[in-house]
């Protein structure tokens, strides 16, 4: 494999292969990634090649269980001995990714030989996680194209009211029916597609970062994402009329987005201060009490347009003023960091992780400044490709389209930063007081 050559990621999968952008050598364990019509009726026999024993535990919620649960059961039950667990709401309008269910699925996953999750973001996060507790194989079959946790090696939960992400083994497979993905709610193939236009900025985001740092980086996480979203990028249109082509190469993307954070052993390559503005809110609601905004990707999609107005900006700044921006830029992080409140603990620890690059940003980044420009800044889409692509596919573009108001988005720019120990645009735009820019630019009614 050299470096300019089309990747098929798909041959190298559970095979290690030598990278040809950071030359080390990389494992996918996926076994498995099937997209296809009436790929339900081929369950069985697709869990045969990949699962030992015949004792399956499908975890759905009542939403998904009614789309595909319920067929996935009936399927599966000539050949195995299938235990359905349906997940209800408690507390909520629905099933978060909430570590109040993990009982109740370790209990009944127990002694299995497998999971089957059915269903999105929530029931593969969970059915990941008590997988990986229990050492035991997950296949994800997927009721929408939304996000792309279906292949990564990590969990998004919320545990003591924080939300956190753990790293789990990879699912041994991801089978997906595209006659069922076409058909989910449009609101949550929007959110897929949202959330598959962060990769360019993380893959920015993560480049500076290791620039900074030190941290390893690899070009390849940015090259798969990217050949995959060239297919459906532009066409948000025909993706919002369920067209099956369209959203099989979203899935396709979204599925490349989770193997990219395998191959970088982080999320770092899918996940950049875009998704803590999201990460921020999901957060916020939970201190509350309250529901959540939106779906992840569609807020996702806001913090997207937050770091592409980022990036316009910080691009046509020399070293010279970079430097003089930080000089005269003075925050006092604990004032700050009081508005989390009770959790500043919490918080405060994992702000604590990057702070030692903070400080030392004044004398890194000058000299940095050109290289970070021509190695990240080049990466990026621009803030009007950005709106026109969320445009056309009738993706929420404002904070307020979510129901988010002007103070609340205004802390969700500025104080996201310090919900994770990432180091991201989001420090330096803030170090350089270009935060209070856009913040400006949300008063006037720019965003």
């Amino acid at each position: 494999m050299r470096i300019h050559d089309k990747i098929d990621i798909y041959s190298l999968l559970d095979r290690k292969f030598n990278c040809p952008f950071c030359e080390k050598e990389h494992y996918i364990p996926i076994k498995l990634i099937f997209i296809g019509k009436d790929a339900i009726s081929r369950i069985p026999y697709l869990i045969s090649t990949l699962v030992r024993g015949k004792r399956i535990l499908i975890l759905s919620d009542e939403i998904t269980y009614r789309v595909a649960g319920n067929k996935c059961e009936e399927v599966l039950r000539e050949d195995y001995q299938v235990t359905p667990l349906i997940l209800y709401p408690k507390g909520t309008k629905r099933v978060y990714a909430d570590e109040k269910y993990l009982p109740e699925i370790l209990a009944k996953a127990k002694n299995k030989d497998a999971i089957l999750t059915v269903g999105a973001g929530t029931i593969t996060d969970l059915g990941k996680y008590v997988a990986d507790s229990l050492k035991i194989p997950v296949i994800c079959f997927p009721t929408a194209p939304s996000m792309n946790a279906y292949t990564s090696g990590v969990a998004a939960l919320l545990m003591g009211r924080l939300k956190v992400t753990l790293p789990v083994q990879p699912t041994r497979a991801v089978i997906t029916d595209i006659t069922i993905i076409s058909q989910a709610p449009l609101d949550l193939i929007k959110a897929g597609f949202a959330d598959s236009l962060a990769k360019a900025f993380a893959n920015a985001d993560w480049r500076i970062s290791s620039l900074l740092t030190g941290e390893a980086f690899c070009l390849l996480p940015f090259k798969i994402a990217t050949e995959a979203e060239n297919k459906y990028i532009d066409k948000g249109d025909e993706l919002v009329q369920r067209d099956e082509r369209v959203i099989s190469s979203l899935m396709e993307g979204l599925n490349l987005g989770g193997i990219s954070m395998i191959i970088a052993g982080k999320s770092s390559p899918a996940s950049g201060g875009e998704h803590l503005i999201s990460h921020f809110l999901d957060m916020y609601a939970h201190f509350k009490g309250a529901e959540i905004f939106a779906y992840h990707g569609l807020q996702v999609g806001i913090g997207v347009i937050i770091s592409s107005l980022i990036y316009e900006k910080l691009k046509v700044l020399s070293s010279r003023e970079v430097r003089h921006l930080l000089s005269h830029r003075k925050i006092d992080y604990d004032k700050e960091m009081k508005f989390f409140g009770e959790h500043v603990p919490i918080v405060s620890k994992e702000f604590t992780k990057k702070l030692p690059v903070i400080k030392r940003l004044p004398e890194l980044l000058p000299s940095l400044w050109d290289r970070i420009k021509e190695e990240a800044f080049s990466l990026v889409y621009t803030h009007q490709q950005i709106v026109e692509f969320l445009s056309k596919a009738e993706c929420p573009l404002r904070f307020d389209d979510i129901g988010v108001n002007e103070e609340l988005a205004y802390h969700a720019i500025t104080k996201a930063r310090y919900i994770r120990g990432r180091f991201t645009i989001l420090d330096i735009a803030d170090e350089m007081g270009i935060l209070d820019e856009i913040v400006d630019k949300l008063h006037k009614g720019e965003i």
